[in-house]
């Protein structure tokens, strides 16, 4: 009887890990990617996350210094190739700042690349205040004519020279300071990250047109990213977007699309898999860390989780397909809403966003630097492979076989995730509660067991024989019978309580 309880058990649980793995498992053993590799030279994206840090520790918004670090962008993707871009030497603030706006500003004869500053209006939540965005893009048209377009993008701003206030609850006291810090995981990573795939893509002939951006206001309401698709003329079914977001530190590395499944996503995991082999790319867990919060009035949800913080948000909402590197602990629950690396406070949005502090989560000076390098080297290598001439074709193909205008859905989506949480929850109680009632019945058959050798040796030493009903009627009806079976097959219906009655126990 217990046997069958179990193996029902068994099976029953059976059913759900292999739904759970059938759901889990991607489509990515189906797409066919043509291995690359990483070119020799230039600096590595290790290498300008220290230098972003030391030279432009400040990027704020509005502050002047987000305009001043895209001439050190301009001059970096000028270094591979690129064409170089013009700026107002006022610094880019004021009515007319932000260089030429949308227009054209320099032609790479070469390629007939093009490179503009965009600039725009802003209403700055810190401030209260209209203040100009800026934004830095790339264009490089297609080798031969297309449709088709992929979007590299990152954001560059940071938290370091914005005022906040903070309130002492106990003395009521309110002050207000500068945040502080160099943005190091915030975003500088993902800045370094997206510049080295610039020099990996740098003169290849892709099938496809290119878009590089660098976009301002990720700290305020993702308005840069916002104001970048405003202007861009996209064909929903041949556009993809990589995003490049809180790089390099996090315990883990993810490829996040959308709440519902899209089959692009498998196609970046397949990429993953095969550049990576698992070292650095972590698959996204089911039942997702989410928070009850609406990070802007458009978001069609009215729940979150951290792989959503960020620009990536902006396509989401716009029915847009969005593939967005990020990294931190999907797995550990030490916050409520997010943990960048088990058993150390976040530093995000802080004074302690430094690049120090990412290299001493990494392991220390040494050790830090080359944890760090690995995985920045991961993400630009996943990056460049999976949009490489020889993998266009399978990058599109997922692309179609997707419905990224479906984003937006999620809550049907948390639904159906959260029915089969609790599904898989309440067959675990089942099956808990059946071991638990095998383990007592097992207790509850070795009492009986002591009782009935008690009653043998006082037989045996002259006392009265026990009576087999006395036996029978101790197991209850189950005891009743499967022992009078074996006492029928197993003791040739002598019926004296001997023999085979005492097996099993």
């Amino acid at each position: 009887m217990k046997k069958r309880i179990l193996t029902t058990c068994i099976a029953i649980l059976t059913v759900f890990v292999a739904v759970f793995v059938l759901a889990a498992c991607s489509s990515a053993a189906n797409y066919e990617i043509k291995e690359s590799s990483l070119k020799d030279g230039g600096k590595s994206a290790a290498e300008l996350v220290k230098e972003i840090c030391e030279q432009h520790p400040e990027r704020t918004m509005g502050t002047g210094e987000d305009y001043e670090f895209l001439q050190y962008i301009s001059g970096e993707m000028a270094s591979y190739g690129y064409p170089a871009a013009q700026f107002d030497t006022e610094g880019g603030e004021g009515e007319d700042g932000g260089g030429q706006g949308t227009a054209e500003l320099s032609i790479f004869a070469a390629s007939s690349a093009t490179v503009i500053v965009q600039d725009f209006k802003f209403k700055n939540y810190y401030t209260n205040s209209s203040e100009n965005g800026y934004n830095l893009v790339y264009r490089i048209p297609a080798a031969t004519e297309s449709d088709r377009e992929v979007l590299l993008l990152a954001s560059y701003d940071n938290c370091a020279g914005l005022e906040v206030s903070s309130t002492d609850l106990t003395g009521g006291q309110t002050t207000v300071g500068v945040v502080g810090g160099q943005g190091a995981y915030s975003n500088a990573t993902g800045v370094a990250a997206l510049l080295r795939l610039a020099y990996e893509l740098a003169g290849e002939k892709l099938p496809y047109n290119l878009t590089i951006a660098f976009v301002d206001c990720a700290e305020n309401a993702w308005d840069g990213a916002n104001e970048l698709i405003g202007s861009l003329e996209i064909d929903k079914k041949n556009f993809i977007c990589l995003n490049f977001n809180k790089l390099g530190m996090g315990d883990h590395t993810y490829i996040y699309s959308d709440e519902n499944a899209q089959a692009y996503n498998d196609y970046f995991y397949a990429v993953a898999g095969k550049t990576d082999g698992g070292k650095v790319f972590k698959d996204i867990p089911l039942n997702k860390q989410i928070a009850e919060v609406r990070f802007v009035d458009a978001q069609k949800t009215e729940y979150s989780h951290f792989a959503m913080y960020g620009d990536n948000l902006m396509f989401n909402i716009h029915g847009l397909a969005v593939a967005s590197f990020v990294s931190f602990n999907w797995e550990s629950f030490e916050n409520p809403f997010y943990t960048e690396v088990a058993g150390f406070e976040n530093i995000l949005g802080s004074s302690a966003d430094t690049y120090d502090n990412l290299i001493e989560r990494l392991g220390g000076e040494g050790k830090g630097e080359e944890v760090l390098a690995e995985r920045l080297d991961a993400v630009v290598l996943c990056a460049a492979a999976a949009v490489s001439e020889e993998n266009a074709d399978t990058l599109f193909g997922a692309v179609a076989a997707s419905d990224p205008a479906a984003s937006g859905n999620y809550a049907d989506a948390s639904g159906t995730w959260s029915l089969i949480v609790k599904i898989v929850i309440i067959v675990a109680l089942v099956a808990a509660a059946v071991w638990l009632t095998v383990k007592f019945r097992s207790a509850l058959a070795k009492k009986q067991t002591e009782k009935l050798d008690k009653l043998r040796n006082e037989a045996a030493n002259g006392g009265p024989a026990p009576k087999a009903e006395d036996i029978f009627s101790m197991g209850g009806d189950d005891f009743k019978e499967s022992d009078n079976d074996k006492r029928d097959g197993g003791n040739n219906g002598s019926g004296d309580g001997s023999g085979d009655i005492f097996e099993g126990f």
